[in-house]
């Protein structure tokens, strides 16, 4: 894959993303938890919303060090990439989710990690064909071991021949971190979502649980 398709794709991506942000921003500016903010029930989903989240930025930066610099370049099976073709992509959508749980609800934080899913199942299909034109039979011994979203808790046995060894991207590993963090913009976002709500600046349409 060249470098100025694989720019080309990034572009796309990023376009798609701007243009599914309302529809991400519907639920949370039209609804409210159908829980008290001061229950216990209510503080356990916030806390667990941002317990995903801390999971997310840390599991990205993870595959982060093994893909770094690295991608399309030469096939990665290894850290991270034992238990899921997509461990990038698995813990984003596992950050939507706790964005929703943020926001005391789980059917937001379930709508959310179903938009992820199937975005980057998408997105995965693509490149998976990619990734076969690029490496052939080793890709193909990859995919056939290793699912491609959901991890599998135990360690794949892949061909040590395709494990290389972790190298360190500091460029890489920072951009990662620097975009992983903004999941952490939904704390103080569902704090103020609330406020203006006590307020009755933002009138909630709908009660979710």
């Amino acid at each position: 894959m060249s470098v100025t398709t694989a720019v080309f794709q990034q572009g796309k991506r990023v376009r798609f993303l701007w243009l599914a942000l309302p529809m991400l921003l519907t639920p949370i500016l039209l609804s409210q938890s159908a829980w008290p903010p001061e229950t216990v029930l209510r503080q356990g989903i916030e806390f667990m919303g941002s317990s995903f989240i801390i999971i997310c930025i840390a599991g990205r930066c993870w595959a982060s060090l093994y893909v770094g610099g690295r991608k399309n370049r030469q096939l990665i099976t290894d850290g991270p990439y034992q238990f899921t073709r997509n461990p990038l992509y698995f813990f984003s959508s596992l950050g939507l989710a706790g964005i929703g749980l943020t926001f005391g609800s789980f059917a937001i934080a379930a709508f959310y990690f179903l938009f992820g899913y199937l975005v980057f199942a998408y997105v995965s299909a693509r490149e998976s064909v990619a990734l076969d034109g690029l490496f052939g039979d080793a890709y193909r011994e990859y995919r056939h071991k290793v699912p491609a979203f959901f991890p599998r808790l135990r360690r794949s046995a892949c061909n040590v021949a395709h494990q290389l060894p972790m190298t360190f991207n500091p460029v890489a590993l920072k951009r990662t971190a620097i975009d992983s963090s903004c999941f952490l913009l939904a704390i103080p976002a569902s704090k103020l979502i609330e406020s203006l709500q006590l307020a009755r600046l933002l009138k909630p349409v709908l009660h979710l649980f």
